[in-house]
């Protein structure tokens, strides 16, 4: 699936000189829909950057309200290589409360790490009524960028 996504947005990136263009993160399909393979509707999205402010990636973040669950992709920019196979990861988790060191620990999670061309992901929790923390990265010629926010989304 992720390929077959891939390759579509490759395609239709093509212009007349032949140059192939990445789409940035706003290229993402509009809030309210789904993708990457999250169902619900886009809730956030957040810049996935390096420590000199270089945008690599976004994680976009869904929630799907007839099922509970939130569900989170990593999906690399025209900046960090969006094509190229390099390291990109996304994780999810559950929050017993409203503090980071609530994230921590037994809760439920779910991760995803790999060479990817396009993203990581999907990655999905039970979460309604509770608030969720989410990560992602992106190594790309050798320089890693990285994201994490919570305890966000609570309730």
């Amino acid at each position: 699936m992720r390929k077959v996504l891939g390759t579509i947005a490759a395609t239709a990136a093509l212009v007349t000189s032949g140059v192939v263009l990445a789409p940035a993160a706003s290229a993402a399909p509009a809030a309210g829909t789904a993708a990457f393979g999250c169902s619900g509707s886009q809730i956030n999205s957040y810049p996935v950057k390096t420590p000199g402010g270089v945008q690599y990636a976004t994680i976009h973040l869904y929630y799907d309200s007839a099922t509970g669950r939130n569900c989170a992709s990593t999906v690399a920019t025209a900046t960090g290589g969006y094509g190229t196979a390099a390291e990109t990861m996304v994780h999810i988790a559950v929050c017993s409360g409203t503090t980071l060191s609530s994230c921590m620990g037994d809760t439920p999670r779910d991760s995803d790490l790999g060479n990817y061309q396009y993203y990581a992901g999907p990655v999905s929790v039970q979460a309604a009524g509770r608030c969720i923390l989410v990560s992602g990265s992106r190594k790309y010629n050798g320089v890693i960028a990285g994201v994490q926010r919570g305890p966000v989304h609570c309730g």
